[in-house]
Formats: structure tokens, C-alpha cells, sequence
């Protein structure tokens, strides 16, 4: 993984000192090297767009000073963040193509492939990128980014420059001013928790935009003009029939051993949960075992850290525990979070935890981690989120019997039988009936009268969770999760969490070719108790492990009662000072109700004041 940050000045010099800061900015994408190429086009005689081409390097295939970047070939300049794993077959078809090729990693093949294809070559790849290349010849930028959006790239246009980067803050820092957040989005993330993607690009930061995932961004310098588009979709890895249930244990085999390709050491992220074991039990099974450091994160709060020592201790390979103590960290570690984060997020260990596991991996000299994501959104993995859908298309299809069997496994469980009300309601019922009332998300925990704190926006805001009302069924419902819903937020938090420490993190179950399996049907994926049937299945062709057939995954967890509790006053005198809040919020009133009792401190309400609160606080956030 690396940094990318490119500059381009329609009518004057780029200013190298703001764009080398700005590269800078993005060292611990890049600890291993830095890199710029400053150019000035010239066109019909007269002096046209100038610019910088940057990057900063976590270098993992070929890491030697031939494949540092920026990459030259011709009047060609690619800075690059990502992996391609089949890159050495793309360069040996290339290569019968008439391309020459002077180093051994993938950025050249990449290279290649767009000089050979352009933007479709990428259809070809298989693997994870954003990155921008410059054409001097004939005057272009192009950007792109991977399919489903696991690397980050940001841009800015206007009248008299364009710029591009792996995160926001290198933006701010070459355009010189403090990054504004979109006064809608604050009223939707106090109210729900979360600020979801949207497809046209446009963040929560004004006059910034990301590449959306599968697109790409065309810019012709010479006339000043740029447009985006699609060159792939989710819903062509889904097109045509299912899979058979006989092949996902080779295309999960597949998937795995395609991100073994490293030239550094790589680790696994063993949570104790099916996803994550899985990938180790595939590992164990074809002997690759060997190949990758097992990590495993205690935090003691729940059986998580049990259950993987138990696989680790059934294969008998070695593992590094790191004794984690979540929620007990101080102001500054929060404030950091924040700084890396860019972003609101929800109080949940994914984002406060997991930087302090990848920080303790760091330390290891393990640059290249394994993790679980994508399972849970591809094979139905949250009861809470997916199952309301299943329940859905059960009912329309008349499959009683389905529905019957689903609840009567999940006798224990109130949240599944509240989940079957709902779906009965919504089959015989109109979905507008279920119009949505107003008011701020909430637990169970909240004190009941937060509504009162905040003001008409708030509670009427705008719902950024796509599944919130979606009538259709479940693999629409997944497809949707995994365009523009909470895979998208996953992969921000994830990117942030491993690359703040310098770190790759790789998804196997996210390999484009596992897309199709969105579309099998719902009863494969929820059968009895168990969610994720099919992939708990898939066990059974390599190495049967504990994590199998466990119903109680918690995850990752961050005690942030904790927390709060044990920085009451900085967390209030921080919220007290925001300027975000005002006028949406009746804050002295909350903070004196939070000075008083636990339960207004720790309500969700102020969680999010205080995200957004860190946020002003490192980014400058207006």
C-alpha cells in the first residue's frame, strides 16, 4: 500500500512547497520511500497546465529502488496504491504483446495495461488499487479506483487546479484552507451514527469528491474538462445463474492463495470468528500454513480470543497473542483516531479498537495482513441487518414451512422474533406504511428524552443507511449493503486502521469472483440457526475448526463506558467547545445532564457530539 498525491495548476507554477507537504502528509501510507515528478505541459506554443506527480511507498512486491514510484515510462507517470496478485500472468500476455518490462513487481504490469487497454484493462486484473496516471503526450489525467473500493482516492477540480489523494488532509494542505463539512451530513450522522457513500462521489467534506468504486476520473488538461464513469459493477460479478455449491471451495482456495504473493512477510488477523478462520483453515489445509503469521487480540470481554486459541491449538502452528486493553486508552489516542479517520464514525471496537491491534502487529515487522471482510455482506453474515429479508422473500414466495424453521431455531433469540413481526407487517402491508416517523437512533440503554435535545433538522435528517426501507429481497439487499451501504464504511475504517500504522490489509472473501454467491438463494444462507451456512460449510473440504458452527461472535469490541467515564471532563470540555454543534444541538443542557449521570455521558447522542467534536479538533473541521 502507498500514498498517492498529484497536483496539476491550469495557469501558474505548482507550488512544490504546499504539494511536497502534502506529500508528506502521507508518510505512514508510505513508510518506506517518497517520490515526485514535477512536469509542465506545453501546448500551441504557449505554456500550459504544470504539476507534481507524488507518492509515498509501503513497499511489498519488488522492494527495490527499480519499482519505486513515481513510475516513468515514455511520457507516462503512475502513482499507484494497491496490489494486482495475478500481475505476473498479465505480464507474461503483455510481454507477447510487444511490452518490455525492466522490474519484477506490478506497478509496470499495471503500466502496461493501461497503455495496452486503457481504463478496461482493468476488468483483467484481479486485486485492489486507486492510483492516477499522468500522459504528457497527450495531455490527460486518468484515475481509477478498484471495484469494490477497498483503496481511497479523493479529488478536488475547479477553475485552476486539480488535485488527487489517498486521504483528505493532503487536499487541505495544498489548497490552503480548512476542509468544511456539508451541514446536512452533520444533521444525518447525529441522528443515525453513520455517514454512508454516495454514488455520484460527493463526501461529506465540501468541494471534495471520491472516485466511487469500479469508476474512473478521464481529465483533459488541455481543455480543462473531466467527467467519470463506470468501467465495472458489482452487479456483473452477480449476473447469470448461481454457482454450484461445489465450487466456492475452489474459488475460495483461489482467492486466498492469490494474496500469498508477497515479497515481505504476512500476517493473519484471527478473530476468533467464521470469516477469518476460514481463511486459516485453507491455509492449514494446502500447507500454506507456514507462509503467514497468526495474530490473535485479546481484549478479555469475550469468548473471541478463546475460540482462536483454540484453533491455533488444534493445528498446532504458532500464533503472537496481543493482549489488547480496549477502552482504557487516553484523550490522545482518540484524538489520533479521529486525525486518521477523516470521517464521523460510530463508537464500535472496528474503529477505536482495531488501530491499537494493527499498531501491535506493526511492531512485529509484518506489513501485510489477512482479514475477514466482505464475508459477513456477501454471505448474509448479520442476522440483525440481513435476515429481515430472507423473512421477506420466504413469506412472498409462500415458503411457510421456511419461516417456521428459521424462528423456531432462534427461540432464545427476541431480536429475531421481533425481526418475523416485522416482516409479516411488511408483507401485508404497503411499504409506506412504514413512513419514518423522526427522531435520532437510539439504544435501548438511551435515555428516552434525546429528542429533546436536538433541533427539527436533526430529527428529521436525512436516513443514509440504503436498507433502512428497501422493500426488495435479500441478495438485492446485499448487493445494495455492498455497492453503497455498510461494506463501503468496513473497508474507510479498515484502510484507516491498518494503513495508519503502515500496514496492507487484504480480503480474500472480496475477491471480485466470490461476488456471485450475493445471488444464491436466501435459504442456503440462513439454515436453523446459523447464518453464513454456506461458507460454514466450506470447512468441511479443507480443515474443520471450533469457529465452525459458533453462533456468538461479538468482534472487536471498545469499552467505551469506559472510556467516557474515565474522561469525563476532557470529553465535555472538547464537545463544550464545538462549533459544529451549535444550532443543532442544545449542548449545555446535555453536558450538565452528563456531568450528573452515566447514562446521558455514555448515550449515543453524545458519543457522536464528541466524534464530531475530535474531528474539529484535528482536522481543523469547519
Amino acid at each position: 500500500m502507498c500514498g498517492i498525491f498529484i497536483a496539476i495548476e491550469r495557469h501558474q507554477p505548482v507550488d512544490l512547497e504546499r504539494a511536497r507537504r502534502a506529500i508528506a502528509a502521507l508518510r505512514h501510507r508510505g513508510p518506506d520511500g517518497s517520490g515526485e515528478y514535477a512536469f509542465a505541459c506545453i501546448g500551441n506554443g504557449a505554456p500550459g497546465p504544470s504539476g507534481i506527480v507524488g507518492h509515498t511507498r509501503l513497499a511489498i512486491q519488488d522492494p527495490v529502488q527499480r519499482s519505486a514510484q513515481p513510475l516513468r515510462r515514455d511520457t507516462r507517470t503512475l502513482s499507484y496504491n494497491g496490489e494486482i496478485y495475478n500481475f505476473r500472468a498479465l505480464r507474461q500476455t503483455l510481454r507477447q504483446r510487444g511490452h518490455h518490462f525492466e522490474t519484477e513487481g506490478d506497478t509496470e504490469v499495471l503500466l502496461a495495461l493501461l497503455a495496452d487497454q486503457g481504463v478496461e484493462g482493468l476488468n483483467q486484473a484481479h486485486g485492489m488499487w486507486a492510483f492516477g496516471l499522468l500522459d504528457e503526450a497527450a495531455q490527460t489525467l486518468m484515475a481509477a479506483r478498484d471495484r469494490y473500493g477497498k483503496k481511497p482516492l479523493f479529488w478536488h477540480a475547479d477553475a485552476q487546479r486539480i488535485c488527487l489523494a489517498s486521504e483528505v488532509a493532503p487536499l487541505m494542505l495544498y489548497l490552503d484552507r480548512a476542509p468544511e463539512m456539508v451541514g446536512a451530513d452533520i444533521d444525518s450522522y447525529l441522528r443515525d451514527g453513520w455517514l454512508f457513500p454516495r454514488p455520484d462521489g460527493a463526501t461529506h467534506i465540501r468541494d471534495v469528491r471520491e472516485v466511487p468504486p469500479g469508476s474512473c476520473l478521464q481529465v483533459d488538461l488541455a481543455r480543462w474538462t473531466w467527467q467519470t464513469g463506470s468501467y465495472h459493477s458489482v452487479q456483473h460479478d452477480t449476473a447469470g445463474p448461481p454457482a454450484e455449491a461445489d465450487a466456492l471451495a475452489n474459488q475460495l482456495e483461489e482467492a486466498v492463495q492469490a494474496r500469498l504473493v508477497s515479497d515481505r512477510r504476512i500476517g493473519l488477523l484471527l478473530s476468533g470468528g467464521v470469516d477469518s478462520s476460514l481463511i486459516l483453515s485453507i491455509l492449514a489445509a494446502r500447507g500454506w500454513a507456514e507462509q503467514v503469521t497468526c495474530f490473535t487480540g485479546d481484549a478479555g470481554k469475550s469468548d473471541d480470543a478463546t475460540y482462536a486459541r483454540q484453533c491455533i491449538e488444534q493445528l498446532g502452528i504458532p500464533a503472537i497473542s496481543l493482549p489488547l486493553d480496549y477502552g482504557t486508552g487516553g484523550m490522545a489516542s482518540f484524538l489520533d483516531v479521529c486525525r486518521h479517520q477523516e470521517k464521523p464514525f460510530p463508537f464500535i471496537g472496528n474503529v477505536l479498537a482495531m488501530p491499537q491491534l494493527y499498531a501491535r502487529i506493526a511492531e512485529h515487522g509484518v506489513p501485510v495482513v489477512l482479514d475477514g471482510t466482505g464475508g459477513d455482506e456477501l454471505f448474509a453474515g448479520y442476522w440483525d441487518r440481513y435476515h429481515r429479508f430472507a423473512l421477506r422473500e420466504a413469506l412472498a414466495q409462500g415458503d411457510t414451512a421456511w419461516v417456521e424453521a428459521s424462528l423456531a431455531a432462534q427461540q432464545d433469540d427476541a431480536g429475531a422474533q421481533a425481526r418475523a413481526r416485522q416482516a409479516l407487517d411488511f408483507a401485508h402491508s404497503h411499504p409506506e406504511a412504514f413512513a419514518d416517523p423522526g427522531g435520532i437512533d437510539r439504544a435501548a440503554e438511551d435515555p428516552a428524552d434525546l429528542d429533546e435535545f436536538v433541533q427539527p433538522q436533526v430529527r428529521h435528517a436525512r436516513r443514509v443507511d440504503p436498507l433502512r426501507q428497501f422493500p426488495g429481497g435479500l441478495s438485492e439487499a446485499l448487493l445494495l449493503d455492498a455497492g453503497a451501504g455498510r461494506l463501503s464504511e468496513w473497508l474507510w475504517q479498515n484502510d484507516r486502521n491498518a494503513m495508519t500504522h503502515g500496514i496492507e490489509n487484504r480480503s480474500p472473501l472480496l475477491d471480485h469472483r466470490l461476488a456471485g454467491w450475493m445471488r444464491s438463494d436466501f435459504r442456503n444462507k440462513f439454515v436453523g440457526p446459523w447464518n453464513k451456512h454456506e461458507l460454514r460449510s466450506a470447512f468441511s473440504a479443507f480443515v474443520p475448526l471450533p469457529t465452525q458452527w459458533r453462533r456468538d461472535k461479538q468482534g472487536f469490541r471498545w469499552v467505551y463506558h469506559r472510556f467516557l467515564k474515565n474522561n469525563r471532563s476532557e470529553v465535555l470540555a472538547l464537545v463544550a467547545g464545538s462549533r459544529l454543534l451549535r444550532g443543532r444541538v442544545d449542548v449545555a443542557r446535555l453536558l450538565d445532564a452528563a456531568r450528573n449521570r452515566d447514562d446521558y455521558l455514555e448515550c449515543g447522542l453524545l458519543q457522536r457530539m464528541f466524534c464530531l467534536a475530535g474531528l474539529e479538533e484535528t482536522m481543523g473541521l469547519r
